[in-house]
């Protein structure tokens, strides 16, 4: 019970960053940056099991990740559309 309480401590940890409105959200380009990068770093346990001959959970592991480059292409798309909303209608970015 221990462990699953520290990875559902650390699960939340991880996304507050992300969904949490207030000062310790980060920026639309940080909050990018952020999911990007952190895919395929949770990505190499995974593939350290399939490595080391685990398959199944491995593979389960890299399944269970697909949702994170899902929410990082979610959060860039905000982003591009709330850049195209302030951008002045006709203009140039000022």
């Amino acid at each position: 019970m221990l462990l699953e309480g520290a990875l559902a401590a650390g699960a939340l940890a991880f996304w507050l960053p992300v969904l949490v409105p207030g000062p310790r959200r980060l920026s639309a380009p940080g909050r990018c940056l952020y999911l990007f990068l952190a895919a395929p770093l949770l990505d190499l346990p995974a593939v350290a099991l399939v490595a080391c001959g685990h398959a199944a959970g491995g593979l389960a592991m890299i399944a269970g990740m697909l949702p994170l480059p899902l929410a990082a292409l979610a959060v860039t798309w905000r982003w591009v559309l709330a850049e195209e909303r302030a951008r002045p209608p006709g203009g140039h970015p000022a």
